[in-house]
């Protein structure tokens, strides 16, 4: 997949930090600012026509992540490049252009819909702002989207609070895709609905990718999801990426230990394993070594110290850890 196709987005060691709150005495004794690094040092690239799934525990960095590729919040320093243009200083018609290719599916439909409007109107207002077309035109395009994402034309004239949670998210999508976007940021699109539920919209978000020749990025928590519908995967810890890998590879070729042990995570009938016991949040802002130092079996004082590259264990596998299991 690495080879087959041109570079959609290219990430070069981006980072996201927020700064910590100063309490007045640290101003007093002139303690340096600290910062939680949300994002730390990431580069990826993503493929035209691939689905690439960032997997990790809560508060790893991927919604951070994929809110730094939409220009939701600032990026503190590194380079994001679309189709090779860099978008950190986009503004006016290229932020709007950009903007028309690049969409986000929301993690939470029954937040992310107006709930006074109608859904023909929150799906037809990416192709007005974008677009700028005629009113048949709209009207064809709708037509068009609500077939492909299983509504009905009886459901253009409801409001949101009248579907089920599966309902709304498939308006969600229809809006995400009436522009005719190329990149689609897919965040937990299926962690707020019943399972029942989340296979129909997997299956269709699968569907409507092959059909549109979507570029995907796919974030979750649940690497069952990300086994189903990614070609590739990031596996995130700490706002950084500590093993990149094809999706065969998931399961059996994985040589971090994090990796490791979020999938002996997954539930086996009763028995569930725990990943690790939580690490003091000083030791994760002010070290300067591994990010997993603290959690791992294995850590040297190398890992301590320095901070693993992500390196080119085997093709399009990456591993960042001194000692990786192989």
């Amino acid at each position: 997949m690495a080879g087959s196709n041109s570079v959609k987005v290219k990430i070069v060691n981006l980072k996201v930090y927020f700064s910590m709150e100063r309490k007045l005495k640290d101003i007093f004794q002139k303690r340096e600012k600290e910062y939680v690094k949300a994002v730390d040092s990431v580069s990826l690239n993503i493929y035209g026509n691939e689905v690439l799934g960032v997997v990790g525990e809560t508060g790893c960095g991927k919604t951070t992540l994929a809110n730094a590729i939409l220009l939701m919040y600032p990026i503190t320093d590194g380079k994001i490049y679309f189709e090779g243009k860099e978008i950190n200083n986009m503004n006016g018609d290229e932020l709007k252009d950009y903007y028309s290719k690049v969409q986000l599916i929301w993690q939470n439909p029954f937040s992310s819909l107006n709930p006074r409007m109608k859904v023909k109107e929150l799906i037809s207002r990416p192709l007005i702002k974008f677009k700028n077309p005629n009113k048949s035109e709209v009207k064809d395009k709708i037509n068009d989207i609500i077939k492909m994402v299983g509504l009905n034309n009886e459901d253009l004239y409801k409001y949101p609070h009248e579907f089920s949670g599966g309902g709304k998210q498939r308006i969600v999508i229809a809006r995400s895709l009436i522009s005719n976007p190329n990149f689609i940021i897919a965040d937990e699109p299926t962690s707020s609905l019943d399972v029942s539920i989340q296979s129909q919209i997997l299956n269709l978000l699968k569907e409507l990718k092959n059909n549109f020749g979507l570029t995907m990025l796919f974030i979750s928590h649940n690497l069952s999801v990300i086994n189903f519908i990614s070609n590739r995967v990031a596996i995130m810890y700490f706002g950084r990426i500590v093993e990149l890998l094809p999706k065969k590879e998931l399961f059996t070729k994985n040589y971090h230990y994090y990796t490791k042990k979020l999938i002996d995570a997954i539930p086996k009938g009763r028995r569930r394993i725990k990943i690790g016991s939580t690490v003091e949040k000083s030791h994760e802002l002010n070290y300067k070594g591994c990010i997993y130092y603290f959690r791992c079996e294995n850590a040297g004082e190398k890992c301590l110290n320095e901070i693993p590259d992500l390196v080119k264990l085997t093709k399009d596998h990456y591993v960042a850890c001194h000692y990786p299991i192989i």
